[in-house]
């Protein structure tokens, strides 16, 4: 699942189950919530197991039933638009707590704060929390009547925005996410413009929580137009990213202790997948053959009706989309790209996910395992 994806699938959650998170999901939640600290330099934190926050008549008023778990946005108050970051930062990991089928809601407050057991250091706020955990796959009837009652119907595109009429597609796709984002009472008080080719949004009113209304709808337009850089604060600008792609596959083979995947250390020491550019002409399953060889010295046979995406920025300014498939070796000699590869090895799918750096590509190995055990 991709960002873009996880905003039209994603729902606020008051009712939880009542189990605790996998040490998976546990781990999987540090790495999300680690790599958005690092940077936005808020010190948001894992809170797992508090439903004493939610145990108080205060905290009822939300109509919540089975939290127990919680990210905490905290961050030093000299963090310049702290706020703004909050909500941005914040969306950004729920919507990777959506990535990984969990439920979610934004909560500023209805909890009760001195229960809730965070690690705060001099000059450091906490300014909400977004409870996380497992939820049923159908909301129930007292679900649904929750939703309706604390949930109006969002505004239109043309009340959010104006130069709708000669904006380009990515503007129209941005606004379309903006549409869905979430905000303090549904308020989404901020218009978005695009004037002489230039985008910049503005707060129609200031309440307690509108800059946090303000970081969401920026990232969600941000997704939705797939990939660009804001200034912040309001009245902020929008500078739209050039756009690249790469391909490659999850390669497996069968080996004493079950399946193997074989992963690759890239330079810059992070553990994924070997992938690389598109060149010229070629085709995704090209690129991701001719990658492969060149990164591991492998041969292999592509599935191509396995097909994950994963979205992110590699540098300032520039948005990749990476295409993973999945494939089995089929000759070559292994050995890495000196170039590119500090070092290859094959590992079983538990060694395998801890190792994995990223959130998004740990989410890509859990699918190919998925559908290679469908498979056999």
């Amino acid at each position: 699942m991709t960002y873009a994806e996880a905003i039209m699938v994603r729902v606020s959650n008051r009712k939880y189950l009542d189990r605790a998170l996998t040490e998976d999901e546990i781990s999987q939640l540090h790495k999300i919530i680690a790599a958005a600290n690092q940077d936005s330099g808020l010190q948001m934190q894992l809170v797992i197991d508090c439903p004493q926050a939610f145990s108080s008549l205060r905290a009822s008023y939300g109509m919540f039933s089975g939290v127990r778990n919680m990210i905490a946005l905290i961050g030093s108050e000299d963090l310049p638009y702290f706020r703004e970051k909050c909500g941005y930062f914040g969306q950004k990991v729920l919507l990777g707590v959506t990535m990984l089928g969990l439920g979610s809601c934004w909560v500023c407050g209805t909890y009760d704060r001195s229960k809730l057991p965070c690690q705060l250091k001099p000059g450091e706020k906490l300014y909400g929390i977004i409870v996380v955990g497992p939820v049923a796959a159908q909301p129930g009837t007292r679900e649904k009547l929750i939703r309706g009652a604390l949930h109006r119907s969002h505004k239109s595109i043309a009340e959010l925005s104006r130069g709708m009429g000669g904006a380009p597609d990515w503007f129209q796709s941005g606004m379309g996410a903006v549409q869905r984002a979430p905000s303090a009472m549904n308020r989404q008080a901020y218009r978005f413009s695009y004037v002489n080719g230039s985008v910049a949004v503005q707060q129609t009113e200031h309440t307690e929580y509108s800059d946090i209304d303000l970081g969401i709808a920026k990232l969600q337009f941000e997704i939705g137009a797939h990939g660009g850089t804001w200034t912040w604060g309001d009245f902020g600008t929008f500078t739209k990213a050039a756009e690249e792609k790469s391909c490659g596959a999850v390669i497996w083979r069968n080996g004493a202790r079950g399946h193997e995947f074989l992963l690759a250390q890239h330079g810059a020491s992070h553990w994924s997948f070997p992938k690389g550019h598109i060149e010229g002409r070629e085709t995704e399953l090209q690129t991701a053959k001719r990658e492969i060889l060149e990164e591991t010295g492998l041969t292999v046979e592509i599935d191509p009706n396995f097909r994950q995406v994963v979205t992110y920025y590699p540098k300032p300014g520039v948005i990749k989309d990476v295409v993973f498939f999945v494939a089995q070796p089929t000759g070559g000699q292994e050995h890495a790209q000196e170039e590119e590869i500090r070092q290859l090895g094959w590992f079983t799918f538990q060694d395998a996910k801890p190792l994995v750096t990223f959130a998004t590509d740990v989410e890509v190995l859990k699918a190919a395992e998925t559908y290679i055990l469908a498979k056999e």
